[in-house]
């Protein structure tokens, strides 16, 4: 489960084959994470990637797109997806941003799908890389994003496995908990969860 794959070439593959007619390249927003590796079993679980704001690049746009990599499995459950804004530096969330995969924020994926993944079976070498819906955003140095996935409590999560970065050398960073934590309010505050690496978060793009 620690085989690597460089994602830039891998990413830029996939749009090429992907989006033939594409005619605006995608442009990173913040550093990606590199090679990965896989941690399995999200069942019942959150995922959390922070986004810190000083590390945006100065790219004009007016979408962000996430990308989210998974790297075993047959089907990813989610029970919900959002994004959560904070001042930089600051744990207390100023606004709750809706995070979608074909218009719902509660999608179930099926990861053996070739029209989904078309790399089978999915792997570390080879994850199933799911562009989720553009939000109207542009990303701020001045704030912090916080992206939270929940994973429900089933079979088919305890068999999922995320991508987590090889090497720390992104911006992005993050943690998990047991808890479903995608229902915070503005005024409450973001728990970082337990640890200092995004978990199926790889890329933040302009589209």
């Amino acid at each position: 489960m620690k085989t690597t794959l460089r994602l830039a070439t891998y990413l830029l593959l996939t749009f090429a084959i992907a989006r033939p007619g594409f005619s605006i390249a995608p442009q990173n927003l913040v550093a990606g994470v590199g090679p990965i590796t896989n941690i399995a079993n999200w069942s019942g679980y959150s995922a959390m990637s922070a986004i810190s704001g000083p590390a945006v690049f100065p790219v004009t746009s007016s979408t962000t797109v996430l990308y989210m990599a998974f790297t075993q499995g047959s089907q990813a459950d989610i029970g919900n997806m959002v994004l959560y804004q904070t001042s930089a530096r600051d744990p207390q969330i100023a606004a709750v941003i809706a995070v979608t995969l074909n218009g719902v924020s509660n999608p179930s994926i099926n990861l053996t799908d070739p029209a989904v993944c078309p790399v089978q079976p999915v792997s570390a070498a080879s994850p199933c890389i799911v562009r989720l819906d553009p939000i109207a955003l542009q990303l701020s140095a001045a704030s912090d994003y916080y992206f939270v996935s929940y994973f429900s409590a089933d079979s088919n999560n305890q068999q999922l496995g995320l991508s987590q970065p090889h090497f720390l050398t992104s911006s992005l960073t993050g943690g998990f908990i047991g808890i479903d934590t995608t229902h915070l309010t503005v005024g409450q505050s973001v728990s970082p969860g337990n640890s200092g690496t995004p978990y199926g978060l790889i890329a933040v793009m302009s589209n």
